[in-house]
């Protein structure tokens, strides 16, 4: 049983407050006051874009929502209104921490267990962001280095935080979801996310903010919302390679972000057909594929889809990206280890002769949103006429016109020329009265007037049907239906 002891409770009713109720020892002229002035609204000039995450010129916001707290050192009648020279607050750690100081940092750790306070306490973040004193240092680093950062986590383990620093993550709209793990991958510090991972970083944790949303406006950087995905976007392999067999955590390929991409799909996301960018893409892109196999020979990496129903190849197809497109097409890979993850497959050459077999799934019409359906009936997708003609596509659309689509062609232009010919015959000799001059009698010409209406009737209905499938399946918006399908509406309308 729990007592309160000398007017402080016990060692169990502690551990059950602080798991409910943060502690706080400060005085009055301690208490933070915010000024609508002093925050960061001024920082960012366009309404709607983030505010940074760190900058020199602007202190951390205090403009904390109210919260309830204990005060574990209250004494009634006996409150003392004297500084504690011995109290960290957060300015007196930040300021440490982006120092990179750990002297500055001694006697923080008693500080903390006196106190009965965690380093994830909101009184150690910044109000707006949720930024802690783990991301103030990583994003702070001399040389890239910090020599607070080892010991932030070793107070924090000795304090047994039960909500570990290395995994609090921002909490505002625009950073949500990014963790320290995410920092230290984005200052390129391969030493630092194998200490992250070291101390329990998770390998899976998603920066979902806005700023990491794919916008047609504004700033954002999308790179999949995994550090996996980050690693990879930013080619940066020996992290990929890290994350993927440490031996504390492995991150899995098949890992979704909340668009169901994966870092394949987030590789697609970042290409945008320049030659650097499409060198280090391709790069990054087989060596995921290759460390799938070396992973489980048994994962088809290629054929996971997002929640569009995409994988990476009828992405690329999907937002116009020709040069990557062209790659995961035709990718050749010589080395028999991993030969089998090939897209095309030389037969045999004979001078300038190459002859050469291509894997057609994902792009023949017969599958659910192949390439070529894609490409046919996505009006809006950008350069598609770049990309069918392409091989094998451009092969591929060459034998189907030869062995079927001609005959189908030719023979849809002779019946719709047969029934414009009838229609405009018919209509031309229809009286112009409701009641026919003459009675409809079996006679070869009533015979033909009547077959005739039925053809029309007939041809008529089957063209509502068609005309109705064929813009269902091209899937267009408002604006593309009006610039391109405007025909095709008014032929259904009449």
């Amino acid at each position: 049983m729990d007592n309160f002891t000398n007017g402080q409770p016990g060692p169990g009713q502690r551990n059950r407050l602080m798991g409910l109720l943060e502690t706080d020892d400060s005085i009055p002229e301690d208490k933070p006051t915010s000024s609508k002035k002093d925050e960061r609204s001024g920082l960012h000039g366009k309404k709607g874009e983030p505010q940074p995450l760190e900058t020199p010129y602007q202190k951390e916001s205090s403009d904390f929502p109210p919260k309830v707290m204990i005060n574990l050192n209250y004494r009634p009648g006996l409150v003392s209104n004297q500084k504690d020279p011995n109290r960290f607050d957060r300015d007196r750690l930040f300021s440490a921490v982006s120092r990179g100081s750990p002297e500055a940092l001694n006697g923080l750790l008693e500080y903390l267990r006196r106190t009965s306070k965690f380093l994830t306490n909101s009184e150690y973040t910044d109000a707006k962001t949720g930024k802690t004193c783990l991301m103030k240092a990583l994003l702070n680093l001399k040389n890239g280095k910090n020599d607070t950062i080892p010991l932030l986590l070793e107070i924090d383990q000795k304090t047994q935080n039960p909500r570990p620093l290395v995994n609090v993550a921002c909490s505002d709209c625009y950073y949500r979801g990014q963790t320290a793990l995410h920092i230290a991958i984005e200052k390129r510090s391969l030493d630092l996310v194998k200490l992250l991972v070291e101390n329990g970083a998770d390998v899976h944790a998603r920066a979902h903010g806005e700023f990491f949303r794919k916008k047609k406006e504004g700033v954002c950087f999308y790179f999949g919302e995994l550090p996996l995905s980050l690693a990879a976007c930013t080619n940066q392999l020996d992290v990929v390679e890290y994350l993927l067999n440490n031996p504390h955590q492995k991150a899995r390929l098949q890992e979704q972000d909340t668009l169901g991409n994966t870092v394949l799909h987030a590789l697609v996301m970042i290409a945008d057909d320049t030659e650097e960018n499409t060198k280090f893409v391709s790069t990054v892109y087989v060596e995921i594929l290759k460390a799938g196999v070396k992973l489980d020979p048994t994962w088809k990496l290629e054929e996971i889809v997002n929640y569009d129903g995409l994988n990476p190849l009828q992405l690329a197809a999907k937002t116009g990206k020709v040069e990557i497109f062209k790659h995961i097409i035709q990718r050749e890979i010589k080395d028999p280890v991993y030969r089998h993850l090939s897209r095309k497959f030389t037969e045999w050459t004979y001078g300038p002769i190459h002859v050469s077999l291509y894997d057609l799934s994902s792009l023949d019409s017969f599958e659910e949103n192949s390439v070529l359906e894609i490409l046919a009936y996505s009006s809006d997708t950008p350069n598609r006429y770049k990309m069918v003609v392409l091989e094998p596509l451009n092969k591929l659309l060459q034998q189907k016109w030869e062995t079927f689509a001609s005959k189908r062609f030719y023979f849809s232009f002779i019946s719709y020329l047969s029934f414009m010919i009838i229609f405009t015959a018919i209509a031309y000799y229809q009286p112009l009265r409701v009641k026919p001059s003459f009675p409809v009698e079996f006679t070869a010409g009533g015979f033909l007037w009547v077959s005739g209406l039925i053809i029309i009737l007939l041809g008529g209905i089957y063209l509502i049907f068609a005309q109705s499938l064929y813009l269902r399946r091209r899937r267009q918006s408002l604006k593309t239906m009006c610039s391109d399908s405007c025909i095709e509406i008014l032929m259904y309308v009449s």
